[in-house]
């Protein structure tokens, strides 16, 4: 199932270079806007040395920068003012999740967008991956939202022995 969200989230701010200039981050997103954001916007990037500042990393394909030695990070969204995640496209009424078992973990990925539960087992991953939509959504309840949920388990599901 492909739906619009797809486009929402991967055309959501990233970062496709980051350099660390003298009081400022300089950020080149995917699109070719180019940012420059000073280090006072940051108070951890404001405490910091320069060697600590100058050792950045991008995550998440450019979705955040990390600075490792400072052990904290910045999302690239927020640099322009926006949410962590593009909000949701409210003509989208039903949403897949599909649940593999992977090394004993359970995870949920919600299709369409960047959200995953994890959990030890398939009921609790379930649980969790409808809370995130719930959120995500900003509804008290799916069904009575008008929201569908399909489930679809892509790994054997154990069984126990009696």
């Amino acid at each position: 199932m492909s739906t619009s969200l797809d486009n929402r989230w991967e055309n959501w701010p990233r970062a496709a270079e980051v350099q660390v200039g003298v009081a400022a981050v300089h950020v080149r997103l995917f699109d070719g806007r180019e940012l420059s954001v000073p280090f006072d916007w940051f108070g951890f990037l404001s405490a910091g040395t320069d060697a600590q500042r100058r050792e950045v990393v991008l995550e998440g394909d450019g979705e955040a920068i990390y600075w490792p030695a400072l052990d904290d990070s910045v999302s690239v969204p927020s640099l322009l003012g926006l949410p962590e995640i593009p909000p949701p496209d409210p003509a989208v009424h039903s949403y897949a999740i599909d649940y593999d078992l992977e090394d004993g973990i359970w995870a949920g990925r919600i299709r369409g967008t960047r959200l995953m539960s994890i959990g030890s087992t398939l009921a609790a991953t379930k649980r969790a991956a409808r809370s995130n939509l719930r959120r995500y959504l900003g509804v008290r309840a799916l069904g009575a939202s008008g929201i569908a949920v399909v489930d679809e388990v892509r790994s054997q599901v154990p069984v126990a022995a009696k």
